[in-house]
């Protein structure tokens, strides 16, 4: 689930009837035998996240220095408080938060990566083994996407309206994507073979997981293709919407450096 949206929980007059009727149906159908899934009564995990103000996206540190030679004039305005004039991430698309279980994980369903804008959408992801991206161009322009260290996926033409997909290797691992047509794009992989769900924070820090089965579990919030912050310990009931008390760390000092 890469696009996490804040838990909603909405009700409608007959529902819990249609869903009775539902799985009477499919029990006649499959004569008796109705598998259930172990996490079908999983209860989904909602949660904060705080420090994010600390976490400054690498491009953003190397557009700031002198020998880059990327330059802006901007006249600061009064009306705009100081603490939001600096750089910073936007948890919905730079802060991937993981929920990691004690075992192995199966590979994932593939996710979609937008391109566009000069970056993608997210820019940090966390999967396990296996899963595929489908990198999806949404510019008029192509793009020529490539990881760092790595000539068996080098440099192609992603022509507008059209995909390139890469799927993650065995293993742990890190991988950063770039692209030749766009300098400021930065887009980091981590493999983690342990990782159950994802999610990725709103704008004012809340996150979702819904699909998260019973279970203990660390939460880990990545950033920059790195772990960051400090990790939170959850454990999601059954039936239940686990509410953490607790804000997920995200970033400490030196954290986005």
């Amino acid at each position: 689930m890469p696009f996490a949206k804040p838990y909603v929980r909405r009700w409608s007059v007959g529902a819990p009837a249609r869903s009775v009727v539902s799985v009477l149906a499919l029990f006649a159908m499959t004569g008796g035998l109705l598998a259930v899934a172990p996490w079908a009564n999983a209860g989904p995990v909602k949660g904060h996240i705080t420090g994010q103000e600390k976490l400054v996206p690498d491009v953003y540190s190397e557009a700031a220095k002198p020998d880059a030679r990327r330059f802006t004039w901007r006249e600061p305005s009064p009306t705009v408080r100081a603490e939001f004039r600096a750089l910073s991430a936007n948890p919905s698309r730079d802060i991937c938060v993981a929920a990691l279980g004690a075992g192995n994980a199966p590979a994932g369903e593939a996710k979609l990566i937008k391109v566009t804008g000069g970056h993608t959408i997210p820019t940090d992801i966390v999967i396990t083994p296996g899963t595929r991206l489908s990198f999806d161009n949404r510019d008029p322009f192509p793009h020529r996407l490539y990881i760092v260290g790595n000539a068996a996926w080098k440099a192609e033409n992603i022509m507008p309206g059209a995909h390139r997909d890469w799927t993650a290797p065995g293993g742990q691992g890190k991988f950063e994507f770039r692209d030749e047509a766009t300098p400021s794009l930065r887009f980091y992989v981590n493999v983690e073979p342990q990782v159950v769900d994802i999610a990725y924070p709103g704008r004012d820090g809340n996150f979702a997981m819904r699909d998260l089965p019973a279970g203990d579990y660390t939460l880990q919030a990545f950033f920059n293709g790195r772990r960051v912050g400090r990790p939170l310990s959850v454990s999601a009931k059954d039936r239940n919407l686990v509410d953490l008390k607790d804000a997920l760390v995200v970033g400490e000092a030196g954290d986005g450096k």
